[in-house]
Order: C-alpha cells, then structure tokens, then sequence
C-alpha cells in the first residue's frame, strides 16, 4: 500500500476525496490514505509547500498564483483533476438585502442587482458611512473574482470602493450575525447553512455567473507524483470512481448523509442537501456539478482564465508565458492515462472556448465524442485561448 496525506476544507466540492474514503476506493486502488480536515485555505496552502501533505483539495487559482509570484511559495506543484464544478453561492445580509430593496424593487438576477448595488454604495458615500464589507474565503480565488465581477458591473471599483476581508467560510454566518461584514461568497454548503439560520439571504450562485464554472482542483507536490507515478494513477482514479458513484441521481440521498457527517463536512444536514440542489432552485441550490466525464478534465483554458483574472485585478503582471505556466501546473496527460482504462472518453484538446454555449454541445473526444453542459458567462462573452 502506498501511503498518501490529504488535506481537505470541510465543503460540499470535497466530496469526491470523502465518498473515496468512506466507499473504500482508495484502499482497492492500493493507496493508504490519510484525510486532514483544515480549517482554512492558508492552512492546505502550507501543508502542501512545505510537504506535511502530499495532496489536497484546494481552490484551483492558489497554485497559478503562486506560480506567479504571489503569496507563499508552494513549491512544485501539479494538478491531474479537477474536483467539480459550481457549488460556491453569495449570501448578502438581511440588512442589505432590504437596503437594496428599499425603493421597492426586488433584487433578482445577479446582472439586475447591480443598478442596486450602486445605488447602496453611492448612500452610503453620501452619507458619510463605511464601506461594505465583503469576505472571500482567500484573496486568490474564484469566489473573490465572481464578487470583484459583480462590483465591477455596477460601475463601481472593486478597490476603492469596497472593504475586502478574508474569513474561513465556516465563520462566514456567525461573522455577518455580529454585523461585521455585510455579504460573504464561499463553498457550499455554508451560505445555505447562513441563509436557514435567518443570518441573510443568497443572492446568486455559481451557475448565474459561469454554467460550467471551474472551481476545485487536486494539487499534488510534484516531487511525489515523480516518485510514485503509480500511486498517482490511483489516486486519480480513485475520485473519478467515487464522482461516478456521487452523479448517480439513486445515491443523491446517501452523498448528503455521508456529507453530513461531523467527521467530513459537519454541517446541518438540511444546508447540505438544499446546497446540492440546482441554481435555479429559489431556495438557494448551488448547482454542484460532480460528472467525472464533462467537469474533472484539468483545462488549460481554465488555468489561462485564472491566470487572466489575477492580472486583470492587477495582482501580477501580464508579462508571462501564460500557456507554459498552465501546461506546467495542470496535468491532462495524467487524467487521461487514469481515466482511459476506466472507460473514459479522452478528449482531445486540452484546451477549448469558455462561454457561448447556451445548449449542451458536442466536444470532440476519442473514443466517443463527450455531450457537455451548457456553458455560458454571465455577461455574454467568450474567453477563447487561441
């Protein structure tokens, strides 16, 4: 058996590292594994540079950005999968979902709630308050994007004009309770648990903003994938075991129970399933996707997208070898030696347009071609690699 460390957050998106465990994939792959439940990401962040463990759940910008000079070093790192996608949502306070709605106008789609926004930002300036106080669960990642988004298509400056703060996201609630922050965006099923818990309301979720949204990865130090390339095979195939297991519709119950449990997620179980439901669900659903053949593929378009937005906030510099900084990182290679003789269709680029599919599409892929989801950005447009 080949021992493995793996360090998780306690979110929904983690559940393909849970349901392997619990289900007994790891072990039939070879492979002894160690589960560390973290606290925050700063905590996986450190434990894999500084090789306390060998693998982790972690949100896929930290390693670009570190690649790029950008926090901590992380050392080499490579990412074989991906772990899902959607499943983050923005819950906003009571407070200010009636400030938004105070001339009588409800808040509706995250594009219409941004005349709102403005309009609460431009009262508060004249009247002499603060600002918002808006918490992501670390300043690299997807979640900090999507808001910086939201501001920006107010006509407002994501810089300037709100108060940024990271919290770990399962303080998230009890940090909008003590009127310390005014909105917060993190993995389910926390904003869900915030919204049964009377704390506020969500505001939109991942899927409003991108349909097929990128957001988890595996990351793995280099160094023991060089020297345990089989053990990496398993690893990999073990979760895209345990997300075929997890898509089943007729196991949907048992994902939520195993969830639940204080030893993985630990939230109230009603959060949980209401997170798994879908976007358009009016209770809050986040819209988890966790098909092993169309969302655990690691694209490189993903990877440049990410990339893309740490420059556009102005956190690094554009001049870098985008396409050698994914390529170095992300790893399609190894999932599709993993994914091959499970049966997978292999797709054959590795990279493909993000947006601008409104009907679910064929992408080419070899043995068969892979019937993907819809996938749309909110505003439109097309974010195209070549």
């Amino acid at each position: 058996m080949t021992d493995v460390k793996i360090a998780y957050s306690p979110l929904n998106d983690a559940a393909l590292l849970l349901v392997a465990e619990a289900l007994g994939f790891y072990e039939s792959e070879g492979l002894s594994v160690t589960l560390s439940r973290e606290p925050n990401w700063s905590n996986i962040r450190d434990k894999l540079a500084y090789g306390i463990c060998d693998a982790a759940h972690v949100l896929a910008p930290v390693p670009l950005a570190a690649a790029s000079g950008l926090g901590p070093s992380m050392g080499r790192i490579v990412c074989p999968m991906a772990l899902g996608a959607n499943g983050n949502a923005v819950l906003i306070s009571n407070e200010l979902k009636n400030r938004l709605e105070s001339d009588g106008q409800p808040l509706g789609s995250l594009t219409q709630s941004t005349r709102l926004l403005a309009r609460e930002v431009e009262r508060r300036r004249r009247d002499g308050l603060g600002r918002l106080v808006f918490a992501v669960p670390l300043n690299y990642s997807a979640h900090h994007f999507v808001l910086r988004h939201w501001v920006a298509a107010a006509g407002l400056d994501p810089e300037r004009q709100i108060q940024w703060v990271v919290v770990p996201p399962s303080r998230m609630a009890d940090m909008v309770k003590d009127g310390v922050i005014d909105a917060y965006t993190s993995g389910s099923p926390w904003p869900q648990t915030g919204q049964l818990l009377g704390r506020g309301v969500v505001l939109f979720s991942d899927p409003e903003f991108w349909s097929l949204k990128p957001e988890k990865v595996l990351a793995m130090r280099a160094g023991w994938t060089e020297e345990n390339p089989d053990g990496t095979l398993g690893l990999v195939r073990a979760l895209l075991r345990a997300a075929l297991w997890a898509n089943e519709p007729h196991n949907h119950d048992d994902l939520v129970r195993l969830l639940a449990r204080r030893i993985y997620v630990g939230a109230p179980i009603d959060a949980i399933s209401l997170a798994l439901r879908p976007a358009n669900d009016p209770r809050g659903g986040a819209g988890l996707i966790l098909d092993p053949q169309t969302v655990t593929f690691p694209w490189i378009s993903h990877a440049k997208w990410f990339l893309g937005q740490i420059v556009k906030w102005g956190w690094a510099s554009a001049d870098q070898d985008f396409d050698k900084v994914a390529r170095t990182l992300y790893r399609p290679d190894i999932w599709r030696e993993a994914a091959g003789p499970l049966g997978f269709n292999l797709p054959i680029a590795d990279e493909k347009d993000e947006g601008g599919k409104a009907a679910p599409w064929q992408l080419p892929a070899t043995p068969h071609d892979i019937t993907m989801p819809p996938n749309v950005l909110f505003d439109g447009g097309v974010f195209k690699c070549a």
